[in-house]
């Protein structure tokens, strides 16, 4: 393959093509650009090509006709991930397509174009169908094409539709296709009522954070043909409860993410244009590309921040600090999804209703519930990990609502029952892993990784219509590894640190039953062991039972 540009136009020769493969030109769009794609020397034995434009941050129109580029049709198409089905078979004129933008700056373009012979792309393994299969076989096998991506469509404005649409909103990301068509060489076609196709969608991440165009571009390369998408992406289970041709996805905000179909009918297969979004709009609102966007929910994050550093390094001289912050917790979250829930105030003033919960509870706590409240944070938290981390065939079970919250209710409730009948592993662990996890989450905040959406993904469940069709299984980056990896590394620090303090105290104790002498001493001159405050506030039978 080769091609040859002007400043108006492009030809595009298919003479040498190779099979399983896609052409690829990156084009740089002036202001106010127009072009024309010429395709020519296309071989005998390619059926039909998709012909794709993605252009980086801005939209542009590809179109059949010249004159309906500066029209709305049924023959044009306005995007930034579009492409077009052209038939090559029995054609033997030059095919042209024309290219559009009217942005008022240059743009970066790839143009590409996925060939698809008469034999759906499997020409390579014929052998190996010839020496196991039958004649006739052999035969269906020599004389049908790939499915036609879009073939069957309903719903889309161009009759025939191998792209994707794609709609952010609420947290979601729905992605839409048309069903595709069989087509026989021979001309006959089955009927899209009794469609025997079968439809696989695909997503891969981009790097967080990155929205260069090369890796914008290099991404897309990567979902282009067939085998490129089964090699590199990750398929998406079809949901019982939505259509087949679409899929619903948590958006994880300022991570890109690429989605592509491919239809199967038998042996031969093709792929839809891939579409891509970044959750938001790094070039007209680079903010909504970042979770904190509001002063004051920095603030809040910085004193999660300072609390958690606070529980780590002195937590294990006052015990109330590690015994509320689980409560403190769990109060916030609820007060958060309360506020999410009855009206749409500013993210500010959700964040505030959500820290006078988190304050209330905690007084609830000190009044008495302290113990209950944190088993129950301990059972949340473990419910929202297994909620997120789900793999991929209990999406079946996830999004139904009647079981997911059964389900989801008995996890805390089991958690919970299970932590009361060991206060002190429970104890434990909570005084290790709640400090330890406001530290992550408000450096996940600031670093924008993907640790938070354990609390955002059931917040949006609770809150969004529609979110348990959602598949929220989020991407695991260096950035999030890395923050799993301080994160165990806290949370040994402080094991270390309250194991140390607790066997301080058991020695000082210890020594208080042989020498009645010291009592005094030690009583005087030991306050920062909170064992031993509570050592001495407590009847004389209680003291050999005293949980360190």
């Amino acid at each position: 393959m080769y091609c040859i540009a002007d400043n108006m136009e492009i030809t595009i020769s298919l003479l040498n093509h190779r099979e399983n493969d896609a052409f690829k030109q990156r084009i740089n769009l002036a202001p106010f650009n127009r072009l024309n794609i010429t395709v020519r020397d296309v071989p005998l034995d390619i059926w039909f090509i998709v012909l794709q434009i993605h252009t980086f941050q801005y939209n542009a129109t590809l179109s059949y006709d010249k004159a309906l580029l500066d029209k709305v049709s049924d023959r044009s198409l306005f995007g930034s991930n579009i492409g077009l089905y052209l038939k090559t078979h029995d054609v033997t004129t030059p095919i042209q397509v024309f290219l559009k933008h009217e942005n008022l700056y240059s743009i970066d373009a790839l143009l590409v174009i996925v060939t698809y012979g008469q034999n759906g792309n499997v020409m390579a393994k014929l052998d190996e169908y010839r020496e196991n299969s039958s004649a006739l076989f052999i035969g269906r096998l020599l004389f049908s094409a790939a499915p036609v991506p879009g073939g069957c469509n309903m719903e889309f404005d161009i009759k025939i539709s191998p792209y994707q649409k794609l709609y952010a909103e609420n947290g979601m990301i729905l992605v839409d296709t048309q069903p595709a068509s069989i087509l026989f060489s021979n001309g006959s076609s089955i009927s899209c009522e009794k469609n025997p196709v079968q439809h696989k969608m695909y997503r891969l991440y981009l790097p967080r954070q990155d929205f260069t165009p090369d890796t914008y571009f290099d991404v897309i390369t990567r979902m282009l043909t067939v085998q490129d998408i089964v090699q590199n992406g990750d398929e998406i289970p079809a949901g019982a409860l939505t259509s087949s041709m679409r899929r619903i996805y948590s958006a994880y905000t300022g991570t890109g993410s690429v989605y592509a179909t491919v239809a199967t009918y038998e042996n031969y297969s093709s792929a839809y244009v891939p579409i891509l979004t970044y959750a938001c709009s790094p070039l007209l609102y680079p903010k909504s590309c970042k979770v904190l966007n509001d002063v004051f929910a920095h603030i809040i994050c910085a004193l999660v921040l300072i609390i958690g550093c606070l529980s780590i390094i002195i937590g294990h001289k006052y015990p109330f600090i590690d015994r509320l912050l689980p409560s403190c917790m769990i109060g916030g979250i609820f007060g958060y999804i309360i506020a999410l829930s009855t009206s749409d105030y500013s993210i500010a003033i959700n964040v505030l209703i959500g820290l006078l919960c988190a304050i209330a509870v905690t007084i609830l706590a000190i009044l008495g519930a302290c113990t209950l409240l944190r088993n129950i944070s301990l059972g949340f938290l473990c419910a929202c990990i297994a909620y997120l981390y789900a793999p991929a065939w209990m999406f079946y079970v996830v999004e139904q609502n009647w079981l997911f919250w059964p389900m989801f209710i008995s996890l805390i409730i089991t958690t919970t029952t299970l932590l009361m009948t060991i206060p002190y592993v429970a104890e434990m662990t909570a005084r290790v892993l709640f400090g330890s996890c406001f530290v992550i989450v408000a450096i996940d905040y600031y670093t924008g990784s993907n640790l938070k959406y354990i609390i955002i993904s059931i917040i949006r469940r609770i809150t969004i219509s529609g979110f348990n069709l959602a598949f929220v299984y989020p991407p695991i980056q260096v950035t999030d590894v890395t923050l799993i990896i301080v994160w165990s590394i806290l949370i040994t620090v402080r094991f270390i640190i309250q194991s140390y303090a607790s066997l301080c105290c058991k020695k000082k104790f210890t020594g208080l039953k042989h020498d009645t002498e010291r009592v005094s001493l030690l009583l005087n001159h030991h306050d920062d062991c909170p064992t031993e405050r509570r050592f001495r506030n407590r009847p004389r039978y209680y003291k050999r039972y005293i949980i360190l």
